[in-house]
Order: structure tokens, then C-alpha cells, then sequence
């Protein structure tokens, strides 16, 4: 098994929103807000090759949104997953597998893109089955948990369903090959991969 991190760039989030009861004063030292109280947060991704598969581990921000959504979040030093698969050497129709852990938008957003300026949306890794948890599929569309709404876009997430690449996971079962840890924290039906790399087991 080799690893690869895929870097598709920074955001930013509320700082007390994310930290929750843990008191600024703390989380303020190893993660120190700006003057809106805003966090800079990596979106970091993971390439895993093995055996016949190419599994992409969660793609990012992408780029669809409008410029108001943009501004609201502050992203920097962007870099499509697309390009970031390519830098670590395969190109997108190469890739076999895209594990979603879950469907926030700084998780799933790259995993589609626009066509043009155009209102149609496609994957961007054609040939690749895209796997999510059945439970935070159902979670989160077509009707959204009230207190997460705002993080399960449909724009990202419906274009999935239609592509018909998309592949649900239950409890219990593999997805792409590795076998997964599905937990309930964060957000309702997180899938975690379990991966098996240099003698350890590794979430």
C-alpha cells in the first residue's frame, strides 16, 4: 500500500464553532483566530494505491460555488483535486475509487465540477465508483439535518447520485476494498477507512 497527500488548499471556519466547550483561551494558542474569529483549516486528502486500485480519500472544497459563498470562507492557495492526482503522478480517468468519509462541502465539493459556465455538473473522476455511508447519504439529502444544513450542499451532492457512480456503504461493509469504521460523531454516519500501511492500522 503507498500514501500519497493530496493538499487542495485552506479555508476558514468560526473557531468556537469547531473547538465547541473547549474555552478559547486554549484553542486559540495552537490555532489563533483572525479578527472575525475565523480558523484557517487544511484540506488535506489522501491518495491510496493498492493492489489494482487508485482510491482518493476526499477531494476538497472545488470550485463551484459563487463568489459570495467564496468571500464567506476565505479559501487560499487552491488546488483542484484533479490537479493534485496529477502532481502525484496519475491522471483522473485513471482513478478507480473516491471514498467520501462524508458530505460536508470541504470534504465532497471537489468531487464534481461545473461544465463551463453552464448550470450542468459532473465528476470529475469518470471512471471511478464513489462511495459514501448510507447513513449520512440519508443524513443529508434530499432533506438535511436543521443543525448541519448549511455544510451538505445539494449542488454537490445530487450530481453524485445522478452520475450513477455513486455506491452506498452499510455498517459493516467495505468500501473500495479497505475496511471501514463507520462512527457517529462529527456527523451521523461518518465512514472512516481502515488502512493497513507499514505494519500498522492506521484510521
Amino acid at each position: 500500500m503507498k500514501l500519497q497527500i493530496l493538499q487542495t488548499g485552506f479555508f476558514k471556519l468560526d473557531g468556537g464553532a469547531m473547538f465547541g466547550v473547549v474555552p478559547q483561551s486554549l484553542w486559540a494558542q495552537a490555532n489563533p483566530p483572525d479578527a472575525h474569529n475565523l480558523c484557517t483549516w487544511a484540506m488535506r486528502c489522501l491518495l491510496v494505491e493498492v493492489n489494482d486500485r487508485k482510491i482518493v480519500i476526499d477531494c476538497g472544497l472545488g470550485n463551484k460555488q459563487n463568489s459570495k459563498f467564496m468571500a464567506h470562507y476565505g479559501p487560499t492557495e487552491q488546488v483542484s483535486i484533479v490537479d493534485a492526482v496529477q502532481a502525484a503522478g496519475w491522471r483522473s480517468d485513471q482513478i478507480t475509487d473516491v471514498l467520501l468519509t462524508h458530505l460536508h462541502f470541504d470534504h465532497c465539493g471537489g468531487a464534481t465540477e461545473r461544465v463551463g459556465s453552464g448550470e450542468e455538473i459532473r465528476v470529475v473522476f469518470p471512471k471511478a465508483t464513489y462511495w459514501v455511508s448510507g447513513r449520512q447519504l440519508q443524513w443529508s439529502y434530499p432533506h438535511p439535518n436543521a443543525r448541519e444544513k448549511a455544510s451538505f450542499l445539494r449542488e454537490n451532492i445530487e450530481p453524485l447520485i445522478q452520475s450513477g457512480q455513486l455506491q452506498e456503504v452499510a455498517d459493516g461493509q467495505n468500501a473500495a476494498g479497505l475496511p471501514c469504521l463507520h462512527v457517529y460523531g462529527h456527523t451521523e454516519g461518518m465512514m472512516l477507512p481502515i488502512l493497513d500501511w507499514g505494519g500498522r492500522s492506521m484510521l
